[in-house]
């Protein structure tokens, strides 16, 4: 009888453990950025003056060091919610030359 009481009250916290849903967390990373930002972008601008409108680059290309990478995202868990990536491409003499956008989430 004990040993039926035990197998009952183990099945019971297994059961309950089961069901119970895991709380996940909203992660935002990246440097945020929208359409709105990316349309005060003019060809011919500086470094500087992107920096002030989009903000440092996520990533810097080591390999091409004229070449910014700008990335934002927003995840609860495994599922990705929004996202944006953009390539901000200069010249030689460090003027902006091309606006790549990878993606573009309008809900952003």
């Amino acid at each position: 009888m004990k040993k039926i009481l035990i197998l009952i009250i183990i099945t019971l916290i297994i059961a309950s453990c089961a069901s119970a849903g895991l709380y996940r967390v909203t992660v935002t990373q990246g440097t945020v950025f929208n359409q709105e930002n990316i349309d005060k972008l003019q060809i011919g601008m500086s470094k500087d003056q992107v920096v002030f409108i989009l903000g440092n680059p996520t990533f810097e290309n080591f390999f091409e060091p004229d070449v910014w990478d700008y990335f934002y995202q927003v995840a609860k868990g495994d599922e990705i919610l929004a996202e944006n990536k953009i390539k901000v491409k200069f010249d030689a003499n460090g003027l902006l030359e091309e606006v790549i956008i990878l993606k573009l989430d309008s809900e952003l």
